[in-house]
C-alpha cells in the first residue's frame, strides 16, 4: 500500500496507481487532471461500492476497514458509482476538481435508509518534516467538532461543520487525541507514532462508543 506523501506530486501519484496491477474504480486521464475519491462506510452495515466500470471495492464496519484507498480519477468529470448495503442501493455521483481530494461518506439518514454525504479538501500543507493531520466531521447533528491531544491537551483542529474537515500540521510524535461535538466528549482515538511527511486522517462517525472516532493514514490503491 502506497501511502499519500504530499510530496509527491498529483502526476507522480497518478503514474504509481496506473503502474499497479489492482484495477482502477474510475476511468484516469491526463496527471495535471487528476482528482482522487475515496469511500467511508459509517454505517453499521458492510456496504460494497461498485463503479460504472464494474470495479467494486468492499467496505467492512470496523476500524480501517471502513475506509477504502484513494482512487485517481478524471477531474471536472461525473464520476458515477453505485454503494449497496443489504437490498438498500443507493447512488453515488461526485465531480471533482484538479488536485482535489475528495470523501464520498455512507451515512443513516435521519428518517430511515442510507444517503452519501461529500466531504472535499485542496491540501497545500505539505512539510516533509511535519505530518498532516486532519478531522473530518461526517456527523450531521455535531454542529462543530473538534480534536485536542497530547500531554497538555492541545486544541488541534477546532469549528469544524458537519461534512466537512479541518486539518493542520504536527509533529512526528506519538500522539493520542480526544474528539469533541459541541463542547462534549465524543470519543478518542490513539494515533501511535506518526511518521514525518505523511498525512493522515481522524474521523467523528455518527455511531456510539468507541467506534464514534476513527483514524487512517491516507493511501492511494
Amino acid at each position: 500500500m502506497k501511502t499519500l506523501a504530499a510530496a509527491v506530486a498529483a502526476a507522480a501519484l497518478a503514474a504509481s496507481v496506473a503502474a499497479r496491477a489492482e484495477p482502477p474504480l474510475y476511468e484516469t486521464g491526463p496527471a495535471q487532471d487528476s482528482s482522487f475519491v475515496r469511500f467511508l462506510n459509517a454505517t453499521g452495515q458492510a456496504a460494497t461500492v461498485r463503479a460504472a466500470s464494474g470495479a467494486a471495492v468492499a467496505l467492512g464496519t470496523a476500524g480501517a476497514a471502513r475506509v477504502s484507498k484513494y482512487y485517481p480519477a478524471i477531474a471536472g468529470k461525473k464520476l458515477e458509482a453505485s454503494v449497496q448495503l443489504g437490498a438498500a442501493k443507493i447512488p453515488a455521483v461526485v465531480v471533482a476538481k484538479p488536485g482535489e481530494y475528495v470523501t464520498v461518506a455512507v451515512v443513516a439518514k435521519a428518517g430511515g435508509g442510507f444517503e452519501t454525504r461529500i466531504v472535499r479538501e485542496s491540501p497545500t500543507d505539505y512539510s516533509a518534516a511535519r505530518v498532516s493531520l486532519s478531522l473530518s466531521n461526517l456527523d450531521a447533528r455535531c454542529a462543530a467538532a473538534s480534536m485536542s491531544g497530547g500531554s497538555q491537551d492541545a486544541r488541534i483542529v477546532e469549528g469544524v461543520a458537519p461534512f466537512a474537515v479541518g486539518r493542520r500540521q504536527v509533529n512526528p510524535v506519538k500522539l493520542a487525541v480526544r474528539l469533541q461535538c459541541d463542547g462534549k466528549p465524543a470519543g478518542s482515538v490513539d494515533l501511535s507514532q506518526l511518521e514525518a511527511g505523511e498525512r493522515y486522517s481522524v474521523f467523528l462517525l455518527p455511531l456510539a462508543g468507541p467506534a464514534q472516532a476513527l483514524f487512517v493514514r491516507d493511501a492511494t490503491s
